[in-house]
């Protein structure tokens, strides 16, 4: 029998459906720059804006784990293109603050905040997320002791940093955690790589088969806390 003290936990495709967040948080974002900066609507559409964003990252490689950051600085550099020079900076906060808001607005997977609960009276519970989700303002949050984005280590999964950051404040040892995520490469492997058991998420319709080196799977999170004990039980 193995002692699992960790639980961590993936967001984005893991305990909600992250597209449909993403893409109203995009809409609400932009909607806000056509009364704030017309100028700049008129010069960049949302893909060409998305595509400014990205040849941003090119140039400035320092943000690439630094997402809420990025947004804000790349959106800046298109706004004094635009002429709106020393407003530049506070239309994008202010529009990143607008995005940031919506990008909150989840709505979970079935029977995930139950089996949440149900597992933080047993384990350890932690987020890792490579985006900007912050699980402390959802009711979900309350069961998890600790929330960690790629922002805070300046390194995304798979990259062993944020792992290693749950290890170390939940005091435990990678074989005493299991991972829990969808992502084949930056939740099974990169967890893999450190140690960790691992449980990949297949909750999405269109969702892969799962990794060969995750040791569980599950399609409905009723499913989950079986598949932890099946780990635990060895």
């Amino acid at each position: 029998m193995k002692k699992i003290k960790l639980l961590c936990f993936d967001l984005d495709d893991t305990l909600w459906l992250s597209k449909p967040v993403i893409q109203r948080a995009e809409q609400v974002f932009y909607t806000y720059l056509t009364s704030a900066a017309p100028a700049l609507v008129e010069r960049f559409s949302p893909e060409a804006l998305r595509a400014h964003r990205l040849d941003f990252l090119k140039r400035h490689p320092t943000f690439a784990h630094q997402i809420s950051q990025w947004r804000i600085a790349s959106l800046s550099d298109a706004l004094t293109l635009c002429g709106y020079k020393t407003q530049s900076t506070v239309i994008a906060q202010e529009a990143f603050a607008q995005f940031i808001a919506a990008r909150q607005q989840v709505t979970l997977f079935p029977h995930c905040e139950e089996v949440i609960r149900q597992l933080s009276k047993t384990y350890t519970l932690i987020s890792l997320t490579n985006g900007n989700a912050d699980l402390s303002q959802q009711p979900v949050g309350q069961y998890f002791h600790a929330n960690y984005q790629a922002e805070h280590v300046n390194a995304a999964k798979p990259e062993p940093a944020l792992f290693l950051k749950a290890l170390e404040i939940a005091g435990c040892k990678p074989e005493e955690a299991i991972h829990i995520g969808d992502h084949a490469i930056d939740d099974i492997r990169g967890a893999n790589a450190v140690g960790l058991l691992t449980i990949q998420a297949c909750l999405k319709a269109d969702s892969p088969e799962p990794d060969a080196l995750a040791d569980e799977r599950f399609n409905d999170w009723r499913e989950l806390p079986i598949k932890i004990e099946q780990l635990v039980q060895g």
